[in-house]
């Protein structure tokens, strides 16, 4: 059975009718002071009899209850705006690829507690592609931190992208193909990627800054050296984990270009 956002608009049309509750309550069959004071949705036969009563069509968003979450108690799974292609996703696909992890109808992103600004830059970023906003857990006695949500519709769009649940190294997960296949999604994705797993450090021996990218998932590896060499960047391998790039005038290029926000502090 489907269910829809109550509005304000719909609790003034019940508040606002000649009849009183009781009266519409027994005439409909269901409790309509629940709309008024306690339900965050209505049911859809609930909303046909309804807008029948008070003669008024409603356009209501429709909500998803999540039955799994909170071991099996029901849980509303907010609505997302539609998610196309663009770069803001590709940037956010990086940042999943990086220190991103998602289950059923969990997503999570790990983080550094210490950089507040690129926590901020995130939540910021998620909410511009799925216009939800995400929640924050903080632990304590560490550096770490995350921004989380509960949404199979969140986690749904990302696999429809090409992502996939669980582990990321048993699973080979990638870059996706629409990605590599697009330059400018290719940059963004790859901002994502190196403000996640990547690092832009200056050497004092040698009088310059050098950027380099560090991930255990073999797959991705690859797919990250190819595509930087697609885009004339030149990674020389550092270790089986790292990707590393020395070109003084690459490196230039790359903060140019790629613009990670990881350089501007560096």
């Amino acid at each position: 059975m489907k269910r829809y956002l109550i509005t304000n608009s719909l609790k003034k049309s019940i508040r606002s009718n000649n009849h009183s509750m009781r009266e519409i309550s027994r005439t409909l069959g269901f409790e309509v002071k629940n709309i008024i004071n306690k339900n965050f949705s209505v049911r859809e036969d609930h909303l046909i009899k309804l807008s029948k009563f008070l003669h008024k069509k409603f356009k209501l968003k429709e909500v998803y209850i999540n039955y799994e979450k909170n071991f099996g108690m029901k849980a509303f799974t907010k609505p997302i705006k539609k998610v196309n292609k663009n770069g803001n996703l590709a940037e956010l696909i990086g940042i999943m690829l990086g220190d991103g992890n998602m289950w059923r109808t969990h997503v999570k992103i790990a983080f550094d507690k210490r950089n507040e600004k690129y926590i901020d830059y995130v939540e910021k970023l998620f909410d511009r592609v799925f216009g939800i906003g995400l929640r924050r857990s903080i632990i304590k006695e560490t550096n770490q931190a995350y921004l989380y949500c509960y949404n199979r519709l969140v986690a749904q769009k990302l696999i429809d992208f090409g992502l996939k649940r669980g582990d990321k190294i048993k699973n080979k997960i990638g870059i996706p193909l629409w990605i590599k296949e697009n330059i400018y999604y290719s940059k963004k994705c790859l901002k994502g990627l190196i403000d996640t797993d990547g690092c832009i450090y200056f050497s004092k021996r040698d009088k310059q800054r050098y950027i380099k990218f560090t991930n255990f998932n073999t797959h991705l590896l690859g797919d990250f050296k190819k595509l930087t060499i697609l885009l004339g960047y030149h990674f020389a391998k550092a270790n089986k984990n790292n990707w590393c790039l020395y070109r003084k005038e690459e490196v230039a290029r790359f903060i140019k270009e790629i613009n990670p926000l990881k350089s501007k502090g560096s």
